[in-house]
């Protein structure tokens, strides 16, 4: 997928520069449901980070699901292995939004469970949207359940 240049290209960044090139290039003409530019959602999911794995992770914790990267092309631009291991963690490849959920808690992934409540706590804000939809509403129920079974697992484990 990458060339050879742009694999040079990319290895030469920081992290969190080689990660928001990556999320840029890759989410540039897709829209959310609010039908804004994806990235102010990504953005909005990594801003509060201070650590810079953690924050790169946010910013690219949808780059697997939603685009034809791969975890081999991350590898070949100099990904760690647990920077990736995260990353898979965090991609809905599940028959039911319970079995991600359920999988997302059972891997005990302290970067991959604190991205994820950045990453509903945005997608519950109906406040981003037009107008609101019993769908939109039956959604955002959705991600309150999954948030607060996140909330109860790390609380449980005093982290």
């Amino acid at each position: 997928m990458f060339t050879k240049e742009e694999i040079l290209h990319y290895k030469e960044l920081d992290l969190y520069s080689r990660s928001l090139e990556l999320v840029t290039r890759f989410f540039k003409n897709k829209t959310d449901k609010a039908n804004v530019n994806y990235m102010s959602h990504l953005l909005r999911v990594s801003e509060d980070f201070d650590d810079i794995f953690i924050k790169s992770v946010a910013l690219m914790h949808d780059i697997l699901e939603d685009t034809q990267v791969t975890k081999n092309d991350l590898l070949a631009l100099d990904y760690s292995n647990e920077f990736v291991e995260t990353l898979e963690i965090l991609e809905n490849s599940y028959d039911t939004y319970t079995e991600y959920i359920d999988h997302l808690i059972e891997s005990q992934n302290l970067v991959a469970l604190q991205v994820k409540l950045k990453d509903l706590l945005h997608n519950m804000d109906l406040t981003r949207l037009a107008k609101v939809t019993a769908r939109d509403i039956k959604r955002s129920k959705k991600y309150i359940d999954a948030y607060s079974k996140i909330i109860t697992k790390l609380e449980g484990e005093r982290l």
